[in-house]
């Protein structure tokens, strides 16, 4: 990230603009909705008119008025403006809200008798191509939009020096979070030279006192308050006497660690408490992902049994040993089990990789980094193709039918790699490995192993049903795109 810009006067750094941009910036995401809705009620009402001949796509130019029904309920849970949302708690409220405002569409038709109930699967249809659509085109508006200088909510972040830091560098990191600092405030002022080189824009470094200034002549801003793990007395004093200078207030609490996706707000007894739902323990919905993966993984094989023959056909004639390769690895509860694959590797494969290591120091020290090679030696031909297109996992539904692996979870390892774990590993022995994961979708190989780690434990802290659906989205773009494969 470029570090060439530093802090400049409240007159120079703050755009008289501010106030635009921030309806440019509700009115993007409102555009990026309706177009995914439109989009995916044409393509429902296509697909429909195309298996039925007799189908007149006029007949649904009525009903086009009732999927603004859709949009009022994304403004009423809080979709809507859409800014300083995780993508996948984002997803869970779109899951959410688009399912209750297509039932009740498709209820009205029923009591208001508008076409036949075979018609009305095209609610169905339009509902799942919504639910695909919102979050991508969401995506498009953010990734196109975000760097431009008329985008984006401004926002005043407030706190102690390094705290307050962090968080500058991590929202404009993160453009797609739509939060475009404008005025850096420190509990304790220092010298601007200490902090020079820290922001790609013009930013206003002040103190907390002028908070109340910056407020008043730019309304409706953001203000975010990182907050020390002890908290200073001026930060607690701002947040109890003068917070409602601005129109939002977003607070850090120093709890890095900590589940942040089912996480509710409560009091007790006038106390300010955090609720984290343990989704992790508890039997329903452990229930519902069993079910899910049995069913989805019997309904994706069955059509994929020719493309099973073609491969089985591809690794055995094109190299010397088994089809199929089976690997020990650690599951829930550290119950060991076997991973299978399409075989990717010669045979002898430890052998040969063993004489690379040996005669090849750089290669050793990617090995014992990240267990992983980008030029494997011991891969043949054929099993190049099958792992950029993730085509030697498929085998792995079978161990998702069995109940040893999920759809959805943390990486499966090996034995060696529980040390690499430390104290996250007794998180990780709580859930099935999976197939895909949050780690696949997040760089897959282009990530260092820790940095695999702290996904896998971020997995488990926030583990939910929403979530796993939110992967196996990303998961086909990913595969698709082949990204961090190798």
């Amino acid at each position: 990230m470029s570090t060439t810009t530093m802090f400049v006067p409240a007159e120079a750094a703050l755009p008289r603009r501010t106030n635009l941009s921030r309806w440019i910036t509700y009115c993007s995401i409102v555009f990026a909705d309706v177009c995914a809705t439109s989009v995916a009620g044409a393509l429902a009402v296509l697909i429909r008119f195309v298996f039925h001949g007799d189908f007149t796509p006029s007949d649904w130019i009525a009903f086009a008025p009732s999927l603004l029904l859709v949009h009022i309920v994304f403004a009423l849970v809080g979709l809507y403006p859409g800014v300083a949302t995780n993508p996948i708690d984002e997803f869970r409220l779109i899951l959410s809200s688009s399912s209750i405002a297509f039932l009740l569409i498709i209820g009205a038709t029923f009591f208001l008798r508008q076409g036949m109930l075979a018609s009305r699967m095209v609610f169905v249809l339009a509902w799942l191509f919504e639910i695909v659509l919102v979050p991508l085109f969401r995506r498009s508006v953010r990734g196109v939009c975000g760097t431009k200088p008329w985008w984006g909510i401004p926002t005043v972040i407030m706190g102690e020096r390094e705290s307050a830091v962090m968080m500058l560098n991590m929202l404009e990191g993160h453009p797609r979070l739509a939060l475009r600092p404008i005025a850096l405030l420190l509990d304790t002022m220092q010298p601007s030279e200490t902090i020079l080189k820290i922001s790609n824009n013009k930013v206003f470094l002040g103190d907390i006192a002028d908070a109340g200034a910056l407020s008043t002549v730019f309304s409706d801003c953001y203000a975010v308050i990182a907050m020390p793990s002890k908290g200073s007395d001026r930060l607690t004093q701002f947040v109890n006497d003068h917070a409602e200078l601005y129109h939002h207030v977003l607070i850090i609490p120093d709890l890095f660690g900590m589940a942040s996706l089912a996480v509710k707000a409560k009091d007790i007894c006038g106390i300010l408490t955090f609720e984290v739902e343990q989704q992790i323990v508890r039997k329903l919905p452990r229930l519902i992902k069993r079910t899910f993966d049995i069913l989805v993984s019997t309904i994706i094989m069955i059509p994929l049994l020719p493309l099973f023959v073609v491969l089985c056909l591809l690794v055995g004639l094109t190299s010397k040993g088994p089809i199929f390769f089976g690997h020990k690895r650690i599951g829930r509860n550290e119950r060991s089990f076997h991973v299978w694959k399409f075989r990717t590797m010669v045979m002898n494969a430890e052998v040969v990789l063993q004489k690379h290591l040996d005669n090849d120091p750089e290669l050793k020290m990617e090995w014992e980094r990240d267990q992983k090679l980008r030029k494997d030696p011991r891969v043949t031909l054929i099993g190049n193709y099958l792992r950029k297109y993730s085509l030697d996992e498929l085998p792995q539904l079978w161990n998702v039918i069995c109940g040893e692996m999920s759809l959805v979870g943390p990486r499966p390892i090996v034995p060696s790699e529980v040390e690499k774990y430390g104290h996250i590993f007794r998180h990780y022995r709580r859930v099935t490995p999976g197939i895909t994961g949050l780690w696949q979708v997040s760089g897959r190989n282009n990530t260092t192993y820790d940095r695999r780690i702290e996904i896998d434990h971020y997995y488990v802290r926030n583990w939910s049903l929403a979530l796993d659906l939110y992967i196996l989205l990303r998961t086909m773009k990913t595969v698709c795109f082949s990204e961090g494969a190798y």
